[in-house]
């Protein structure tokens, strides 16, 4: 049985020690790119998905208009609304929400936003794109709110197995 020396290739060449190094470090190099490389990629990603990233929390807005399109789906639901501008002309808003599946478990009345309603929803404004905004909460002309109750409370019922309700996201 033929074993290899100490300082032999896989090709069955002898390496001089530089050789050896030069190897180790491309190796070690091309780890450390692929890696690098990974890393930035879940960080774009995780941006891309990321509520606290892509809009200011911090300064609720409150916009109100007609809705012209509902489109409740995966991976993000999406509102247009026609919004009066300061000039008089109809200025078309997106306003974002959480997706479909997440909504559903939440117990959200995904069905209570029609196209052709006349609301005041109050959004997070995005930090990069004018008149584009995350869903806080609507109100209907009958004065009764509609939002989310979110994530956090969610979670919490299921950690603790009790009952998950949410009065506000039914719309009464």
């Amino acid at each position: 049985m033929y074993r290899m020396r100490k300082h032999e290739s896989s090709r069955g060449r002898v390496l001089q020690p530089g050789r050896r190094y030069a190897r180790r470090l491309r190796r070690r190099l091309g780890v450390g790119i692929y890696a690098l490389s990974l890393g930035l990629c879940t960080a774009a990603s995780q941006a891309h998905h990321s509520v606290r990233a892509n809009f200011e929390m911090q300064r609720p807005t409150e916009i109100e208009g007609t809705v012209t399109t509902v489109s409740i789906r995966n991976p993000h639901s999406q509102y247009t609304l026609d919004v009066e501008g300061l000039d008089g002309t109809a200025v078309e808003w997106l306003v974002e929400w959480s997706d479909r599946n997440a909504l559903i478990r939440r117990q959200v009345a995904i069905d209570r936003i029609k196209v052709g309603d006349r609301i005041k929803i109050t959004v997070w404004p995005s930090k990069l794109l004018e008149n584009v905004g995350y869903f806080v909460q609507a109100e209907f002309p009958d004065g009764s709110i509609f939002r989310d109750c979110g994530f956090a409370e969610f979670r919490q019922a299921v950690v603790n197995s009790t009952e998950f309700s949410c009065e506000e996201a039914r719309g009464r």
